[in-house]
C-alpha cells in the first residue's frame, strides 16, 4: 500500500478550509497550498462526490466545508480519495494465496492495517486545524 499525493493534498485543503470562515477558491487553494491546479481539481471532485465538500461554480463561487471538521476522520477522507485502504491484496483475497493456510504474515498484516485503520479513524480534521496532532 502507497498512498499517494492525493491523499496529502485532500487532507491539506481539508485543513486549510477547516481554520478559516467562507469560501475559497480554486485559484486561491492552489496557490497557498502548492498544489498545482489540475491536482486539486480532481481532488476537490473526490472530496465533493465523497461529501466532505461543497462547491459553486462560476462568477462568485468557491469551495467550503459541507460538514464540520470535528466529523471529518482522516480514515474516510483517505479512503474517499484513495479507495480501499489495504496493506496487502491477501488480507482480502486470502483464496488467491497458495500459502495462505501456512502463512505467519497473514495476521501479522491484518493486524498492522486494523491498527492503521484505527489510528486514522481516531484523528479528524478538526484535530490537525487545532494543532492538537
Amino acid at each position: 500500500m502507497k498512498l499517494t499525493r492525493a491523499s496529502d493534498f485532500a487532507v491539506r485543503i481539508l485543513k486549510h478550509l477547516a481554520g478559516r470562515e467562507g469560501e475559497a477558491t480554486s485559484r486561491e487553494l492552489s496557490r497557498k497550498l502548492h498544489i498545482p491546479y489540475n491536482h486539486l481539481a480532481k481532488v476537490v471532485q473526490k472530496l465533493s462526490r465523497g461529501g466532505y465538500l461543497k462547491t459553486k461554480k462560476g462568477k462568485g463561487g468557491g469551495i467550503e466545508l459541507a460538514c464540520e471538521p470535528k466529523t471529518i476522520n482522516l480514515f474516510d477522507v483517505i479512503e474517499s480519495v484513495e479507495g480501499p485502504l489495504q496493506l496487502s491484496h491477501c488480507i482480502l483475497h486470502r483464496k488467491s494465496c497458495a500459502f495462505s493456510r501456512n502463512c505467519g504474515l497473514r495476521r501479522t498484516l491484518a493486524l498492522a492495517e486494523q491498527t492503521l485503520k484505527k489510528t486514522l479513524a481516531s484523528r479528524t480534521i478538526y484535530d490537525l486545524a487545532a494543532g492538537a496532532i
